[in-house]
This record gives structure tokens, C-alpha cells and sequence, in this order.
């Protein structure tokens, strides 16, 4: 893995001039030490090799790394998220193609931004990793926690409808300066996109291909003395067709740009229905509300079955019946079912 001392060494790298030296002062590691680590850089590919013996001079290599761990307040300070982007990441993506470079700037940013504004903690660390044609990123704090955090906020008996609430969009605990799509954008945006916080996951893609653990960051050791409480993953291939323009225009409807309701815009959701099981399987009228609580927000609702493998009567009435009866101008869409579940939402009265 690497460490906070390895990017320092990478970014001396990146200025040129003495390296070694000027990476001893700011490691505060021996020279032996800080030599040992260039030629593991070197051989690793982080680092490229010019010239032979005591003559050799290094530049970046076709791996790239960074990682950064600040006080929150600093960040703020000092330009917060856009700052960060600029002085540390754009530099190192620059030869990124422009539609993926948008999507990391994006979900990057993004990201950070509500580690500033919503976390409450006294650090947080920003780390990006290239290798072999994906881009992995991360951020995470030592705040109060995302998911207690919305619990909290939304009064939640189980923090794990927090998960349910946030994979839904619009929902924000600072709904004078944010809209709440933040999250559901940047997940969109991005191949694969996982936040932890005391045992708990949000993925998108958790029932089908979950994001692996990234191999090459402790985050847990990278914050100390601090503890983790909020860890965000992104991933993403670096020959990505996909633009910021076809997850806008896939979720979002341009005519009501400039509304004056925040989010107006925001008028599709996919609802992973999973989520509401906890502990059961989706039988009961509860459930089924926990689903669609809030719902009302959209035009079009999907409803995404990966996972579910059964489902009672009373769920599909609440859902199909009673929500759909009440809301006419809410338009329900389902995917994601087996054969099983769908037999048992047609028997049942269902879509």
C-alpha cells in the first residue's frame, strides 16, 4: 500500500529539481529511507527512471497517486473543493479524455463538498490512484457519520433506511445550500461508487457487482490518530464512453431549469427496493411506505427489484394500489425482478 509519504515524494517528483533532498526535508525521513522509497516508486511505475547511476533523474510515471489529508477548515479556507481539484488532481488527470475528466471532476468535487459542508469533522483525506486503464478515487472524514447522520435528521428508527433514503435522491440535511443529488449524481456518474460509515454500504450495484476494497490505501491508517466515520469509493474506466451530459439528461428534465423549487429539475429516481427488507422479506404495508416515502418528489419513480426474492400481498397493495391510486401524477416503473417476484406482483394485483 501507500502512504502520505509516498505522495509527497511523487509530488516532489512533479516540481523536479533535487527530488531527494527536498523529499527528505518534507518526509522528515532519512535519506536512506526516502532513497528506498523512489526505487520502489521506480520499479512499481509510479516513477520513471532517466540517466544511470548518481546521475539519475525521475518524472512521473504512467501510474499516477496522490493523497492528501487536511483539516477541514483549512480546506475552506483555502478555496475548498475547487482548490483541491486544481492544485492537486488536474494536474496529474491532464491527459485524461474531456468526458471522463468531467465525470472525475464532478463526482470528485461533489464528494468533498459534502465532506466540508456535511461532516462536521476535523480532517479529511483525498486520495486518487491510476492504474491500468481505471481511476479510483476517495474521500473520506472523522465527522458524526453520514447514515446516523441522516437518521438523525430524518428520524429514522434504524439507520439503515438512511441507506434508503440517500440512494433515492433529494434528500440533503442542509436544504438551504444543497439539493440533496449530489450523491445520486456522482454514483451515476462513475462505474462504481460505494460511502461506508460504521459498518454500514451504500452501492448502487451491491446486489450485482459490488465495489472490491481498493488494494493500494489504508484509509483507517492514512487518518490516524483520527477514526473513520464516513469513507467514500469511486471508480472509473479510463476509456469510459459515458458524458455528465447522459446522466443529466437521464435523470433530469431541461424545461424546468430555473424553477423555483431547488431540484425541480430532478424528476427520475431509481429506488433499490432491497433496501427496505433490513431484516425481513418485503411482506408487510410498512415496508412498502418506507419505500415510497417521499416519492411524491418525482415524475417518474423506478423501482429496482436486484435482490429481492419474494414479496407478500400486502407490500404489492400499498405500493401498486394504494400509492398509485393516491398519486396518479407519479408514474411507477419496475425493473430488476426475477420471474418469481413478478408473478407474485401480477398475482397480487400488482404492475
Amino acid at each position: 500500500m501507500l502512504d502520505l509519504n509516498d505522495a509527497i515524494i511523487l509530488a516532489c517528483a512533479a516540481q523536479g529539481g533535487a527530488m531527494a533532498s527536498v523529499a527528505t526535508e518534507q518526509t522528515g525521513l532519512t535519506r536512506v529511507a526516502v532513497s528506498r522509497r523512489i526505487k520502489k516508486l521506480a520499479d512499481s511505475g509510479y516513477l520513471q527512471r532517466h540517466g544511470t547511476g548518481t546521475r539519475q533523474t525521475y518524472s512521473l510515471g504512467d501510474k499516477r497517486f496522490w493523497l492528501g489529508v487536511q483539516q477541514r477548515e483549512s480546506i475552506l479556507q483555502r478555496g475548498g473543493e475547487m482548490a483541491v481539484w486544481e492544485q492537486r488532481l488536474a494536474p496529474l488527470l491532464s491527459d485524461l479524455k474531456p468526458n471522463v475528466k468531467s465525470l472525475v471532476n464532478t463526482a470528485f468535487t461533489k464528494m468533498l463538498n459534502n465532506a466540508l459542508d456535511h461532516s462536521n469533522g476535523l480532517k479529511v483525506l483525498m486520495g486518487m490512484h491510476l492504474q491500468d486503464g481505471q481511476l479510483q478515487m476517495v474521500v473520506a472524514d472523522d465527522g458524526e457519520g453520514i447514515f446516523y447522520k441522516i437518521a438523525e435528521s430524518a428520524h429514522l428508527f434504524d439507520e439503515r433506511l438512511a441507506i434508503l433514503e440517500l440512494a433515492k435522491g433529494k434528500f440533503t440535511t442542509a436544504a438551504q445550500g444543497h439539493s440533496g443529488m449530489g450523491i445520486f449524481v456522482s454514483s451515476r456518474m462513475m462505474d462504481s461508487f460505494a460511502i461506508e460509515s460504521c459498518g454500514l454500504r451504500f452501492d448502487p450495484n451491491e446486489a450485482s457487482t459490488p465495489l472490491a476494497r481498493f488494494d493500494w490505501i489504508d484509509v483507517n491508517a492514512a487518518l490516524k490518530p483520527s477514526q473513520v466515520q464516513t469513507v467514500v469509493r469511486m471508480s472509473l474506466a479510463l476509456d469510459s464512453t459515458r458524458t455528465s451530459n447522459d446522466v443529466y439528461f437521464k435523470y433530469f428534465e431541461a424545461s424546468n431549469v430555473g424553477d423555483a423549487e431547488p431540484g425541480e429539475a430532478f424528476h427520475t429516481t431509481e429506488i433499490p427496493v432491497r433496501l427496505a427488507q433490513l431484516s425481513s422479506e418485503l411482506v408487510s404495508r410498512s415496508q412498502a411506505k418506507w419505500v415510497m416515502n417521499r416519492a411524491t418528489q418525482f415524475k417518474t419513480v423506478v423501482l429496482d427489484f436486484e435482490g429481492v426474492a419474494h414479496v407478500g400481498q400486502a407490500f404489492v397493495d400499498e405500493v401498486f394500489r394504494v400509492f398509485a391510486t393516491a398519486h396518479p401524477h407519479v408514474r411507477l416503473k419496475t425493473m430488476g425482478m426475477t420471474p418469481e417476484v413478478a408473478k407474485l406482483v401480477s398475482l397480487f394485483g400488482g404492475a
